[in-house]
């Protein structure tokens, strides 16, 4: 019996440290988040109000700043992807595709928010932007960033 309880606590403590570890992912998947935020409000000011660039070139600018910083900072601290070479490549366009599906989710959510909930544009920008980090943290983890692709291609 001693051995039975010995080996329930072995596996007790490996999945309260795997829960802990997925905490502390999406804990710095949000850090990376703020960050990748006030890049993409910097460089959008500094285009619009110093460079007079219109808003939509502004904003373009912006939102490939932050989602620059945003593939730098999941990929090397967030997920701990060590992949090298032509996959890095592969993982870049993967990253690109998701933030294209999380820009037009979040189209349609503040559009659909605005229509159903709310006719506050703030209310309907906060859902917009949960429900694509909900998309972007899934499709990161388990299909940009994956961590077999990684083990593989660091051999």
């Amino acid at each position: 019996m001693h051995k039975n309880s010995s080996s329930y606590k072995g596996k007790l403590i490996l999945k309260i440290h795997s829960k802990i570890e997925k905490l502390f992912e999406l804990i710095k998947f949000s850090i990376v988040g703020a960050i990748n935020t006030a890049i993409d409000f910097a460089v959008f000011f500094v285009c619009y109000s110093i460079l007079h660039l219109d808003s939509s070139f502004s904003q373009i600018f912006g939102y490939t700043a932050g989602m620059i910083n945003s593939f730098l900072m999941n990929k090397r601290w967030t997920f701990e992807d060590r992949t090298k070479g032509k996959k890095v490549l592969i993982k870049a366009f993967k990253f690109g595709f998701t933030n294209v599906i999380s820009l037009i989710l979040s189209i349609g959510v503040i559009k659909l928010s605005k229509l159903y909930l709310s006719s506050s544009i703030l209310i309907a920008k906060i859902l917009a932007t949960l429900c694509a980090q909900g998309v972007n943290y899934i499709l990161y983890k388990f299909w940009v960033f994956t961590k077999a692709e990684a083990d593989n291609e660091s051999i």
